[in-house]
């Protein structure tokens, strides 16, 4: 069996862990957060493992660093590995990129197209991704990217449009 570790907080650390816990920037900090309240308030184990999907030892682990460092021991350990390519920087160019479009960036054409925004992006950000990682992206962002359907509605005189119509339906009906 592991080794009981207590768990003491005071009610500034407790009334942390509950906004963590609440409102966690990742799910495992969240998860470490009910570990240490569910602790402090005297639970075993058996009854945290089944509510965070940790084992028994990760918990152990948890209070132990818990004990050591206090809320610096929620944060997650830096990852090996190289960063990621897009950046805070690159995502807002993106948003502001969609909704504008083409022309407003003093293009030629009237839609994006993933390469010509991926294009854009390179020259903005300095960046430059795959256009299947840039397609996932602006369909995270909502943008639907297909063929444009080319309509002149805008450019035409709708009165006289209606009109037409009225009169065109008139004629079908004399038939």
């Amino acid at each position: 069996m592991y080794p009981r570790i207590e768990v003491k907080l005071t009610s500034r650390q407790r009334q942390r862990l509950q906004q963590l816990r609440d409102q966690p920037p990742t799910p495992r900090v969240g998860k470490r957060a009910i570990c240490l309240l569910l602790s402090a308030d005297g639970a075993s184990n058996q009854l945290i493992t089944p509510a965070t999907g940790l084992a028994a030892n990760t918990l152990t682990r948890i209070r132990h660093r818990w004990n050591e460092r206090g809320l610096a021991a929620l944060k997650d350990a830096p990852r090996a590995g190289r960063p990621p390519k897009v950046t805070p920087a690159y995502r807002r160019a993106l948003k502001a990129a969609l909704p504008r479009g083409p022309l407003a960036y003093g293009y030629v054409c009237t839609t994006w197209s993933i390469a010509r925004l991926n294009t854009h992006l390179q020259r903005v950000t300095g960046i430059r991704i795959c256009d299947d990682w840039l397609r996932q992206l602006a369909h995270a962002e909502g943008f639907v990217y297909r063929r444009p359907k080319h309509t002149l509605k805008g450019k035409r005189d709708e009165k006289a449009y209606r009109r037409a119509q009225r009169k065109l339906e008139q004629l079908k009906k004399g038939r």
